[in-house]
């Protein structure tokens, strides 16, 4: 049944998460929006990957939304603090033009 499910998108991510930072939409269904655009599985793979550093500090803000550890604004601040804007937009890039 996973199959099925399209390939997560960078850029739709991206845009999901700029519509927060811009105050369009609410912290919660930012979230949301990004975990059913399977950003979870975008940040396992780099952290898995040669992310680094960087990465892991995505990955670890949020896992702890996930985990009900961390209050949404908190994960939210942190996903943007830790670069996840340029994150999806560097993915992006490779997707479209290759490495």
């Amino acid at each position: 049944m996973m199959k099925d499910r399209p390939a997560a998108d960078p850029k739709k991510l991206a845009g999901q998460f700029d519509e927060w930072l811009r105050g369009e939409t609410l912290v919660g269904r930012m979230l949301a929006n990004l975990k059913t655009g399977r950003l979870p599985e975008l940040l396992d793979a780099a952290v898995d990957g040669s992310g680094g550093r960087p990465v892991e500090a995505l990955a670890e803000a949020w896992n702890g939304w996930e985990r009900g550890k961390t209050l949404p604004l908190a994960v939210a601040e942190g996903l943007r603090d830790g670069g996840l804007a340029q994150f999806l937009v560097d993915l992006g890039d490779v997707a479209q033009g290759g490495e």
